[in-house]
């Protein structure tokens, strides 16, 4: 089969010109590799041996500047290939591919992220653990990663996180602030072990005087709409629901 002419695209793809009338399109890497533009022509099974390469070469490039922004697990380079229409088979090959040259050390990505989540984020081990294994990486081997985050520095991170929230805190009881603290570290993704060495030695603010405080906010803004038994029941309510029972009126 004649080629007739070639037409330089964009990314290094060339658009070839059939005799027959067909158009495809074929990296330049697949063309200097089958003598394209020495031969001019092509057999129909040469074409077809050509073209299954050309989506496998337009593949592994895809993945392989999808890798250069940062390190990416299988499963993310076969998710964004598949987004790019490229077909299983060829997906197969590309993962292979890039195997063997090293793009795809599943040890690696999850050392880099699970330094990164220490020195960035509040996030608990339990946390990281159930996103590296959304993202398809082998369990023994975050395991094996996660050791460097071990007690010592939860209960850091732990303690950190603790005293933000209690400077920060206005008006809640330290029964309330105490289980808000603990609920709210260990859905970041912390071991309630860790968290209850810490909390447990938090020495926290005096009840009475934070209650007194909010009693005369509450009061003050419930005075003006409501008045005698009325306003006290609907104070005692609110103080109730930031977890004072006993407070000074």
């Amino acid at each position: 089969m004649k080629i007739l002419k070639y037409e330089k695209k964009k990314n290094g793809m060339y658009q070839v010109f059939l005799e027959n009338g067909n158009n495809v399109d074929i990296h330049e890497e697949i063309i200097l590799k089958y003598g394209l533009l020495i031969k001019k022509n092509t057999t129909d099974s040469e074409l077809e041996k050509m073209l299954d390469e050309n989506k496998i070469y337009i593949g592994y490039n895809l993945a392989i500047k999808y890798l250069s922004k940062k390190m990416r697990t299988k499963k993310e380079i076969i998710d964004y290939l598949s987004k790019n229409n490229i077909d299983n088979n060829s997906i197969v090959k590309i993962i292979e591919l890039l195997n063997k040259d090293n793009y795809l050390d599943e040890k690696t990505y999850i050392s880099s992220y699970i330094n990164d989540r220490i020195l960035l984020s509040y996030d608990g081990p339990r946390k990281i653990k159930d996103k590296l294994m959304s993202l398809g990486l082998k369990e023994n081997y975050i395991d094996e990663g996660l050791t460097i985050f071990n007690s010592k520095i939860s209960r850091e991170k732990i303690g950190k996180i603790a005293e933000k929230m209690i400077k920060t805190n206005k008006s809640k009881s330290s029964f309330i602030l105490k289980n808000k603290i603990i609920n709210y570290i260990y859905n970041l993704g912390y071991y309630k072990d860790d968290i209850m060495s810490i909390i447990d030695n938090i020495k926290f603010k005096n009840d009475l005087d934070i209650a007194k405080k909010e009693y005369e906010k509450i009061y003050k803004r419930l005075s003006k709409k409501y008045s005698g038994s009325d306003l006290e029941y609907r104070v005692k309510q609110k103080m109730y629901a930031l977890g004072f029972n006993n407070f000074s009126e």
